[in-house]
């Protein structure tokens, strides 16, 4: 909004504008908050404006889709008479206070002081001072354990912004069923196109005569840097799913190379789980060799609560980081399991982190795993393990540099069936042969769902002489 339009002359210049503001979202975002919107966005506006109540939008990354989010918001709560709820929601906390808390904080202070001073900012609201217990904006984590994300809402005028859409649990929008179906309510579904099956994939589909749906590729929006569009075109080829889904905001399978589809990985980032107090810490260690860098990973059930890689140049010095950081925790918060890959320079590392006493436990990924019908070798039931812990999805990832590393990590190796009608997990040989790096941190979160691969296998034998390990498998994460 220019200066000019801050200075209101009088009682009949103020209902304009208002009535302007009421009219026309667009106008709005121009005029009151000085947000130019893309065509698409301004389409979202008209189709808002002229009554639709139900609009899915799948999108290539960095269209705009938070700053679009915001503008609505605000106008919902500002401009609809009565009692009004928003309510926006996304699996991953860190998506929605990182970025759409920011975004609707931004624009709050770019409102001109007429408005400004109508609302109060509070931890997790934004509030009409008037009427602060019916006139909201709430921001709620969609998570399967509390799937109430989208429950029990009720007011004159109801408005869902759903962010993530794709990752959004099942039963969230089943319990939230009552509520898009109240009279009035307006449902957002925004998202990239990461899953081929759930709600949002099916208001696109089989359901999309009921929704007002819009595709919107990084093509179609200036934001987006033509820089990023090229680096995902020459990293994985415009045949890509990931492509498909990054840039032009398209279905695609995820699951049809790849070990652990992008979509189950990237939605646990920053989700919300707490660990049981009787759930133990376990560590995997994956020691660098051949210029590879050591990965180390601890978890506690189904978060992981510490990644790290690190480049160093020998196995003393793997043992020496690996030795500081179990010096730093408390009794209480160490590991009851440390589990080493053995393999070249990791037997060492384990020999001596044994000596130190830390509780190993030796696992060799190139030894035959306990399903043997099914998968070659350990390393590759350890990654199909690791798949099925993510697709419970109840599990989290820092949303920390390291965790986006992880991210890349884990979503990298392809399905490689052999000759004799196993599955297994492409090597990390034939992975560099196409560019990929080696996948340390995700070998080392591998290795935490090792202990009855290890015990299987005999390798235990030299780690029992610790203890704790001759309880057997009763209570091991």
């Amino acid at each position: 909004m220019d200066e000019q339009s801050h200075q209101i002359d009088d009682d009949a210049e103020l209902d304009a504008i208002l009535r302007h503001c009421a009219l026309s979202r667009t106008w709005f975002a121009e005029h009151i908050l000085g947000f130019y919107p893309d065509p698409w966005q301004k389409q979202v506006f008209e189709d808002l404006d002229t009554g639709g109540t139900r609009l899915s939008i799948r999108s290539g990354h960095g269209v705009g889709k938070t700053a679009a989010c915001a503008v609505i918001a605000l106008h919902f709560l500002l401009f609809r008479p009565g009692s009004t709820k928003v309510v926006i929601t996304s699996p991953s906390s860190s998506q929605l206070f990182d970025g759409l808390w920011s975004e609707l904080l931004l624009w709050i202070d770019r409102l001109p002081d007429f408005l400004r001073e109508t609302l109060d900012v509070k931890t997790k609201r934004i509030v009409d001072i008037e009427a602060p217990e019916t006139r909201f904006i709430s921001l709620r984590t969609a998570r399967l354990e509390s799937p109430e994300a989208l429950a029990g809402i009720h007011a004159d005028n109801v408005l869902l912004l759903i962010d993530e859409a794709s990752g959004v649990p099942e039963p969230v929008y089943e319990a939230g069923a009552g509520t898009l179906s109240t009279l009035g309510s307006i449902a957002m579904l925004i998202g990239n196109p990461t899953r081929t099956s759930g709600y949002f994939y099916r208001t696109q589909t089989t359901l999309k005569d009921h929704w007002s749906c819009y595709r919107v590729s990084s093509y179609d929006s200036p934001r987006v840097s033509k820089a990023f569009v090229e680096d995902i075109r020459r990293t994985y080829g415009e045949a890509s799913a990931q492509y498909k889904i990054r840039v032009l905001g398209e279905f695609a399978d995820l699951n049809e190379d790849v070990i652990i589809p992008r979509e189950l990985v990237e939605s646990a980032l920053g989700r919300d789980i707490v660990p049981l107090d009787d759930e133990p810490v376990v560590w995997g260690i994956d020691p660098g060799r051949g210029g590879d860098p050591t990965g180390f990973v601890a978890r506690r059930g189904g978060v992981v609560i510490d990644i790290r890689q690190y480049f160093l140049a020998d196995l003393m010095q793997v043992v020496g980081k690996i030795y500081s950081i179990w010096e730093d925790l408390t009794e209480r918060t160490r590991p009851k399991h440390v589990y080493v890959d053995v393999i070249g320079i990791g037997a060492g590392v384990a020999d001596r982190l044994r000596e130190l006493g830390l509780p190993v436990i030796d696992v060799n990924v190139a030894e035959s795993p306990p399903i043997k019908d099914r998968y070659p070798r350990l390393r590759d039931e350890l990654w199909y393990n690791s798949r099925d812990w993510f697709d419970s999805r109840r599990v989290s990832l820092p949303n920390t540099d390291y965790g986006r590393e992880l991210v890349e990590e884990l979503c990298a190796p392809l399905i490689v069936l052999t000759s004799t009608g196993k599955t297994a997990a492409e090597s990390k040989i034939d992975m560099k042969r196409r560019g990929v790096a080696s996948p340390n941190m995700a070998d080392a979160l591998n290795l935490t769902f090792a202990w009855g691969g290890a015990a299987a296998g005999g390798r235990t034998k030299a780690a029992n002489r610790n203890g704790p390990l001759k309880r057997g498998l009763q209570g091991v994460a």
